[in-house]
């Protein structure tokens, strides 16, 4: 099973993780971790090594954050390099719902690629949606 590790400003990763959970139920091995103002990126980067060490095996923990180029993405990078462990940026529900449907039988690089295409076909522009619902309506 893939291990995930939930990373983001704030609280973000914890709401993900409970909004997955009241979909498919109680998930194992997932864990988050959030950095909060007055937090450096170094203890951050420690607190997140910490989580990995933890994991059966570093190289089946993909860490999931919410923004590139920020203090968790950063800190996930540098795990990546350091113990192997994956790291995705731009998480969101859609992606996260169809990792932990999929984490028990795909392996990882499968699943990496399956996670970027969910999470982008998960977002939508509602005004297009309702814009092709108004021209079926009209041609009836």
């Amino acid at each position: 099973m893939i291990e995930l590790i939930l990373v983001s400003h704030g609280s973000f990763a914890a709401g993900l993780r409970e909004a997955a959970e009241m979909i498919l139920g109680e998930q194992e091995q997932v864990s988050v971790l959030g950095v909060y103002q007055g937090d450096s990126p170094e203890s951050f980067t420690l607190k997140l090594e910490q989580l990995i060490d933890e994991a059966d095996d570093p190289k089946n923990v993909l860490v999931l954050s919410d923004l590139q180029s920020g203090t968790p993405y950063n800190a996930g990078m540098v795990m990546a390099l350091r113990k192997g462990s994956s790291c995705i940026a731009g998480t969101n529900l859609p992606m996260l719902l169809e990792i932990l449907s999929l984490r028990d039988e795909a392996e990882m690089e499968e699943l990496l690629q399956i996670a970027c295409s969910t999470g982008k076909a998960g977002i939508i522009n509602s005004s297009d949606l309702l814009a092709n619902y108004r021209r079926k309506e009209e041609s009836k």
